[in-house]
């Protein structure tokens, strides 16, 4: 009998989901105690997620948080059929102590304190975590148990944000690709240096000559403060568009509900990152140096005072 072409791509599709495991039964996962509670999987079987993908995740995560308030973020983070559980990334919390404060798959972490805990390798991932995000949010790496291919200890990458002085937020991917241009721009302490160098000394020649000027300068496509293809950019708490030497067209207008194609709110994001102080993010926005096209970028944020701010980021 022969097999419609229709069936046969069906059979064949769901034999790929099952070699898999994306349907496979939940597995233990020990924890710093020793015990070994079951972890389920999400149900949702999605292709590897990238580190860029993780990274919007979290980004969500964080304005969610912000938007609406430490006690409801984190019962929706602690929710494994919540909207912060997608396949396989999910987002936890902790204080700056590593205390757990919300984790949707290990609800018994809750309230234990983890900054000992040690992975297979000897590493420390919570004051590793934990520094990641008190340095203006980045990434973290250790080896971790993978719940969804019975408990392999694999290579994991973290990333993890500060959401207010005393707690932070993250998520991870197993198998990240290290040699990922992403990554190493993110992970790059001499980028990450020079970025926040450059948005400070914006920031120093807002606060010298005032805002008037300081727009015109940062507006001005032959201007000081261009540096190849890294600009300053600039708008208020808003999310109104106050400077941008390549896209003058959008000067006065209302970015606050600007969306890249992950998903990512990323001036709102921006906005509330300054407000508390700066810190850095990633986004897919146009690049003025490869006809406007939308690429990945790692921007930068600082205020200049309770009515504005400033960026600049690189591609």
């Amino acid at each position: 009998m022969r097999v419609p072409v229709l069936l046969l791509g069906v059979i064949v599709a769901l034999a790929a989901i099952l070699a898999a495991g994306c349907m496979g039964p939940s597995t233990p996962l020990q924890n710093m105690s020793g015990t070994t509670p079951t972890v389920t999987p999400s149900p949702v079987c999605r292709t590897a997620t990238s580190a860029e993908e993780m990274v919007a995740f979290v980004e969500k995560a964080f304005e969610y948080a912000k938007t609406e308030g430490k006690d409801a973020a984190l019962a929706e983070f602690s929710n494994r059929s919540g909207r912060f559980v997608d396949g396989d990334l999910y987002i936890f919390a902790y204080d700056l102590h590593a205390t757990t404060l919300a984790h949707p798959f290990q609800p018994e972490l809750v309230g234990t304190n983890r900054w000992n805990y040690t992975d297979v390798a000897g590493n420390h991932p919570l004051p590793d975590t934990i520094g990641a995000a008190q340095s203006g949010g980045g990434f973290s790496h250790f080896v971790y148990y993978d719940p969804s291919d019975n408990n392999t200890v694999k290579p994991k990458l973290g990333y993890a944000m500060l959401v207010a002085p005393d707690w932070i937020l993250g998520s991870g991917i197993y198998n990240a690709n290290e040699g990922d241009p992403f990554i190493r721009r993110g992970d790059d302490p001499r980028v990450r240096a020079n970025l926040t160098a450059f948005v400070n000394e914006s920031v120093a020649y807002a606060r010298a000559h005032g805002r008037a000027a300081a727009l015109r300068e940062f507006n001005d496509p032959n201007g000081s403060f261009i540096r190849g293809d890294v600009y300053v950019f600039a708008l208020d708490y808003n999310g109104t568009n106050l400077a941008h030497p390549f896209r003058p067209e959008l000067v006065g207008t209302d970015r606050s509900r600007a969306q890249d194609s992950l998903g990512v709110n990323y001036t709102r994001v921006q906005s509330l990152l300054a407000q508390q102080g700066g810190g850095f993010l990633f986004y897919r926005y146009p690049n003025p140096a490869h006809n406007m096209t939308p690429e990945s970028k790692m921007s930068y944020v600082a205020p200049v005072d309770d009515a504005w701010y400033v960026g600049a980021g690189v591609y």
